[in-house]
């Protein structure tokens, strides 16, 4: 993971992978994570970052939203909107 990217996440800007939006958050002091699909109007999914290093928790979220792309791209046609 690149040191730019940690840096934007750790000063809490949002970021875009592959059109997807990336925010942190802490809550009860710990960071969380969160991830928002382009076509939605807030984060519905989140992951916190607890003993884990941030960018193990980026690598899994990333993996989640290549594994959600591909899963669109390959739903039956009467499913797609």
């Amino acid at each position: 993971m690149d040191s730019g990217f940690r840096e934007t996440l750790s000063k809490r800007t949002p970021i875009r992978y592959r059109n997807w939006l990336i925010t942190t958050n802490t809550i009860e002091g710990k960071l969380w994570i969160r991830w928002q699909h382009p076509q939605d109007s807030f984060p519905r999914y989140s992951y916190e970052v607890g003993d884990k290093s941030l960018s193990e928790v980026i690598r899994y979220v990333r993996f989640l939203i290549d594994l959600a792309i591909k899963l669109e791209e390959n739903a039956p046609e009467k499913d797609k909107k």
